[in-house]
This record gives C-alpha cells, structure tokens and sequence, in this order.
C-alpha cells in the first residue's frame, strides 16, 4: 500500500504537465500544431508565430461575472473578520482562485496562523497543491499535500492532516521523480484546530474538468488557419513568379519592385521563353473556416456571439441579458460552487482567532453575474413596488446585498424625517402668515 507521501507526489507531479498546458493556452502561449510529420516539417523554418487567443475570451468573461465582494458574519465577529480580510487581502486572492479554477478546473486556498497567531490566507496554484478525500465520506478531506522549490536547489513537500503538519525536503535543481527522494525534516507541527487548513475550489465534483478541455483542439485548428493564412497573404504580397527557358539564369533574376528581366529568346524548337506567376489563394477561404471554428468555440463554452464577433450597438439591454442568459447561468453554478469553501475557509480563519460560528451564519456576497442594466432594474423594481411587494423586498430579490439593504432602510428614514420637517416648517409658515392676517 502507498504511502500518503507517496499518493502525494504521485498526484502532485501527475498534474502538473496537463495544468501547465491549460495555463499557457490561457496565456496566449500557443504551439502551431499541424496535421501530419510533412506539413511540421515544410514550415519549420517559419519564426514568427501566431495565435487568435480565444482561450483567454472564454476564462475571461466567465471571470468578470464571479466577483466576490465580501463575506458577512455574524455581529460577534464582525470587527475580527475586517481585520482578516484586509490583512489577508481576500479580495484579490479571490480573484486568483477564480481565474485558476476557471483555468485548471481547480484551485486552493491555504490558512494558518502567522507568528503573531493571526490567521493568514494564501491562494495557491492548482500545480502545487492537492486533497485527498475519505473514500465513505467524499466531502470529508483525509490530509492534503502542497510542494514548492526553496531557492535553487531543495523542493520542500508539506503533508496537513487534521491533527499534525508533516514537513519534507529533496535536495537538488530539479524537481524530484521520485517519492523516495524526499527525506523527513524531522519536525511536526501540532494541528489543534481538528481539520485539514487546505480548501478546495472546484467546478466538479464528479471530475477535475477546466473549462479550456473542449476549446483547446479548436484553439489549435484556428491557430493553424491563422498561421496558413500569414503564409498565404505574404505570397500574396509577394507573388511566386517562374521562368520557364533554356538558359542558365539561375539566381540572375531578382525579384523587386521596378526590377526589369531581360530574358533570352526560345530556340525555336522546344518550349519558348515563358514568364509567369502563380495566382494567391484567397483570403477569404480561411477566413470563413476560422470564423466558423470561432462560433464551435462559442456554442461550446456557452459564451455569447457577440465576444467573438461585431453584432452592431443597437441593441437593447433586454436583448443583451437574453443572449447572455446562458453565460450568467454558467457564472452562477461556478459562484455556488465556490461559496462552501468560502464558508469553510472563513470559519476556519475565525476559529483560529477564537471566534467559533458556523457555516450558516456565514454568507459569501458575490456580484450579481447579470450585467447591469440601471433602467431595467429600475423598472422592475417599480413595478414590483406597485405590486405592494414592500421595497426592501423588491431590492432583495434584485441582488442588493444586506449592507446595501441597510443603507437604503437609512436614506429612507432620512427621506421621511426630511419630509417631517419641511411638513413642519410650512405649518408654522402657514400659521404665522395666518397670524399676521397674510392669509
């Protein structure tokens, strides 16, 4: 039976090829992929590379839909979770997570106390970083695992249990290929919190499955068409021109604008002098196929026409929330995925620091993924108002968060108590010109 150390480099190194590729896709870092052994070996020697990165569409627009704002507790532990929240700066390591979940199909955040005792959260690359999970409880971590190089020659290996931290080392520039390699630090670290500090965020339970899997194949067939259509317009800038005679030209004729050949007459016999040049291939051509492997990439990933392509500036914000609808939908199942683990991770920081709440207490506050259209909101709001839905109810159901909900209930009595006084001040106008015989 394997050791965790073991189960740990195993998934740790199995990961890390495949996530990389995803993570270079993303960034635009694209090989040209060709179809056979011959066609790689004709355009070698071709130095330019390039990329139509619809990768980055795809991540990107699901991206700026999950946007975590904040993350309320209950009123014991409010002024604590302030602190931790700046201290840790979770909003941006919210962001990281999101863009790697997206990515990889996975990310992690890490939590624990400093030197001082205050908790710290860490977001964590999905390559260096792993949980394994009981097998009768899928929901229950057994320990988890995180890797990284410290300095130029040792990779350093952490095993987290619920009760104990294990600490490893391997010394050398490479990374190990072998679990053997890595030799105990000696030292434990004591987990008096009862539970593994890794959180997992995920966009399936059932499998690790990045949402770049089923564009990747198609990113590299556009790829490929770009890169062919490069070659074909600098033929087309600069024809291929031929020279069919019995003298030796070779490497006489140059080609250059304004150049003049002159060229010897045929024999008389056999093939006269002929001079020529080969027709370009129509642009078009790969235009269309690169456009119609853009709207496979759309259809795909659920992200809307109008990302890829120019629909025009008329249309409406209903019009825009219906083509988006799918998008949104997508957005929405990753922010519920994602809020469990924002939950565990803000219990757990709060645990450390003495403040014992649970999950229901907690409640992650994300963005509504809908773009924002004021004049509809607005009028949904209004009629649900006339409707008799009170309007901090008609605001709720429209996403206000709570602490938007408190502000509105605070300009409204502001509202009334204004109203109030001016109520007031007119009377005793009204009473004074009355007193004065000004009626």
């Amino acid at each position: 039976m394997a050791s965790d150390l073991e189960l740990a480099f195993k998934a740790l190194s199995g990961k890390a090829t495949l996530y990389k590729r995803y993570f270079d896709y993303y960034d635009g870092n694209q090989p040209v992929t060709y179809t056979t052994n011959r066609l790689a070996e004709i355009f070698k020697g071709i130095d330019a590379v390039f990329t139509e990165n619809w990768c980055a569409v795809v991540i990107d627009s699901v991206r700026d839909r999950i946007n975590l704002t904040g993350i309320e507790v209950p009123d014991s532990a409010k002024d604590v979770w302030e602190l931790l929240w700046d201290e840790s700066q979770i909003k941006l390591e919210s962001d990281e997570a999101h863009e790697a979940a997206l990515v990889a199909g996975e990310a992690y955040m890490i939590a624990w106390p400093d030197e001082a005792g205050v908790a710290q959260s860490y977001y964590n690359d999905p390559r260096l970083a792993h949980i394994f999970y009981q097998a009768e409880n899928p929901r229950k971590k057994r320990f988890a695992a995180k890797w990284w190089l410290e300095g130029e020659e040792e990779t350093r290996l952490t095993l987290y249990y619920p009760d104990r931290l294990e600490y490893y080392t391997a010394k050398g520039k490479e990374v190990p290929d072998s679990a053997n390699l890595f030799k105990s630090m000696g030292e434990k670290a004591e987990n008096s919190y009862g539970e593994v500090p890794v959180f997992h965020f995920r966009t399936a339970n059932r499998i690790v499955r990045s949402d770049l899997k089923n564009v990747v194949p198609i990113q590299n067939g556009i790829n490929k068409l770009l890169a062919d259509m490069m070659v074909a317009a600098e033929y087309g800038a600069f024809k291929q021109r031929f020279v069919i005679s019995n003298s030796d030209i070779l490497g006489k004729l140059k080609n250059s604008p304004g150049e003049i050949w002159d060229l010897p007459a045929g024999d008389g016999m056999g093939q006269q002098t002929q001079a020529g040049q080969f027709d370009a291939t129509p642009l078009e051509n790969y235009l269309k196929a690169i456009d119609s492997l853009s709207m496979a990439v759309s259809s795909i990933t659920r992200t809307p026409k109008h990302y890829f392509f120019s629909i025009g500036s008329n249309l409406s914000g209903e019009a825009l929330i219906a083509m988006e609808s799918p998008l949104n939908k997508k957005a929405q199942d990753r922010i519920d995925r994602y809020i469990p683990s924002w939950k565990d991770m803000t219990r757990f920081m709060l645990k450390v620091m003495g403040k014992e709440v649970k999950n229901q207490e907690i409640r992650p506050v994300y963005d509504d993924p809908e773009s924002v259209q004021p004049f509809t909101e607005a009028q949904a709001i209004q009629m649900m108002v006339s409707a008799e839905i009170p309007l901090p109810s008609a605001c709720r159901r429209m996403g206000w968060s709570e602490k938007e909900l408190e502000q509105l209930k605070k300009d409204v009595a502001e509202k009334a108590k204004a109203q109030k006084m001016s109520l007031a001040e007119g009377l005793l106008e009204a009473q004074r010109r009355f007193d004065q015989g000004n009626v």
